[in-house]
């Protein structure tokens, strides 16, 4: 079957920041996955940060694959995930269906700045400028 759904992945300090657009589905999810277990930093402990603002949903199979994604991470060395949904019907349908896990755990954020500052504040320094996909998010944004 074929991907859908496009991503980038890079480690910068200990956050792995992953960058998701358009539409994905089962197939797309688990190479999105397979690339996040190549980058994580498993001798350290690290902080996530997913970047969802351009991301159109995905099919329930997809989404329920997150859980267990979710439960790997923790389980080798992530400390916490903070992820940007900025439209308000996507952040709530992404959160019920993907499992809900403490907010010290999970948080959700409609905006790269405080998003930033919780992971900061969990004491994974990172900034907006830290940020390395914009050209990314740019390029993959949705017509206006």
């Amino acid at each position: 079957m074929k991907i859908h759904g496009a991503w980038e992945i890079t480690l910068v300090r200990n956050v792995l920041v992953r960058t998701t657009a358009g539409s994905f589905n089962e197939p797309g999810t688990l190479a999105c996955f397979r690339e996040t277990q190549e980058k994580a930093p498993l001798d350290q402990p690290w902080a996530g940060l997913t970047n969802a603002a351009n991301w159109e949903m995905s099919n329930a199979a997809s989404l329920q694959a997150f859980p267990q994604m979710r439960e790997w991470a923790f389980a080798h060395g992530c400390a916490c995930l903070a992820v940007i949904v900025p439209n308000a019907v996507r952040m709530n349908i992404h959160q019920r269906q993907t499992g809900n896990l403490p907010q010290e755990l999970v948080h959700y954020f409609a905006d790269m700045e405080t998003a930033c500052q919780w992971l900061t504040g969990k004491g994974f320094p990172f900034t907006p400028d830290d940020y390395p996909h914009a050209e990314f998010v740019a390029k993959t944004a949705p017509p206006s």
